[in-house]
């Protein structure tokens, strides 16, 4: 095997399983995080009473649940928001009674795709004087980038063995060329090609 071939492929085998283990554990850190975060449903970020605005700034490496006084409801809109950021209320993604939090029923989640002061404003509630609370829910954000960049390295790393694959039938090992034959002649065994011409001239005074 071709020594360019063993290391391509050496280095693609090492970059497969670091990205398996940053992979692993982002994932684990961020399962984790999430779970904690349900089950105590986030930090209280603030409370009101509708109809309401509140105004703060938002990230968004963080959700937030929006929640109602018990027995009430309520109309929640995030102010200038698109369809990145916006509220999504828990029938959008069946996720009602995913938090609970005593004295108050849990309507939905904020979320924003940048970090800025933004409103939401709480309103449509008939009885009015109704609590809202917002919590905070942080992402894992080491987790997340440990999880993203251990997949990104799992498709370099893939992509590196696939050019040691071709390599393995494209590139041959070199050998040096065997070392040519050399025929040595005793010097007792050379015989001269040339005509002797001491003895011509004596024949010829022979004759």
């Amino acid at each position: 095997m071709h020594k360019v071939t063993k290391v391509t492929l050496g280095v693609g085998f090492v970059l497969l399983i670091v990205s398996i283990i940053a992979t692993s554990v982002g994932w684990d850190s961020f399962m984790e995080n999430m779970d904690e975060g349900f089950v105590e449903g986030g930090t209280e970020m603030w409370t009101g009473k509708t109809p309401t605005t509140f105004e703060g700034e938002m990230l968004p490496t963080s959700m937030y649940p929006i929640f109602v006084q018990e027995y009430r409801s309520v109309d929640v809109e995030l102010l200038d928001g698109d369809e990145y950021s916006r509220f999504v209320p828990c029938e959008e993604d069946y996720s009602c009674g995913s938090f609970y939090e005593p004295g108050y029923t849990y309507v939905g989640d904020v979320y924003v795709s940048y970090s800025d002061i933004w409103k939401v404003r709480f309103s449509g509630d008939v009885t009015g004087d109704s609590n809202v609370m917002i919590r905070e829910m942080s992402m894992d954000v080491s987790g997340i980038m440990s999880l993203g960049f251990g997949c990104m390295g799992g498709c370099f790393s893939l992509l590196v063995l696939g050019v040691g694959v071709i390599f393995v039938f494209t590139l041959k090992e070199s050998h040096n060329d065997s070392p040519s034959e050399v025929a040595f002649v005793s010097g007792d065994t050379l015989k001269s090609t040339a005509p002797d011409t001491g003895e011509w001239w004596s024949q010829s005074d022979n004759d």
